[in-house]
């Protein structure tokens, strides 16, 4: 079980160091995009962000995506 919140964790800091990453305005603006894109709440993205529940694998595909980087999927 400790290795399922430790991968959520690592999800998460890996989704919370690109926005962070971006200036403030275009933070809160992905964030947003990546809710409607996603087709979750806003709640929902932010709860990736802090780690509260893991990030499903056709999700980091779309967040990948949207914002054309590669966050999770490191080749």
């Amino acid at each position: 079980m400790a290795k399922k919140t430790l991968k959520r964790n690592e999800d998460g800091e890996k989704l919370r160091m690109y926005l962070i990453g971006l200036p403030l305005k275009d933070s809160s603006k992905m964030a947003d995009k990546l809710a409607e894109e996603c087709k979750v709440p806003r709640y929902t993205i932010n709860n990736w962000r802090s780690g509260a529940c893991r990030i499903p694998e056709l999700a980091k595909d779309k967040i990948e995506e949207v914002t054309g980087v590669k966050i999770f999927h490191v080749d």
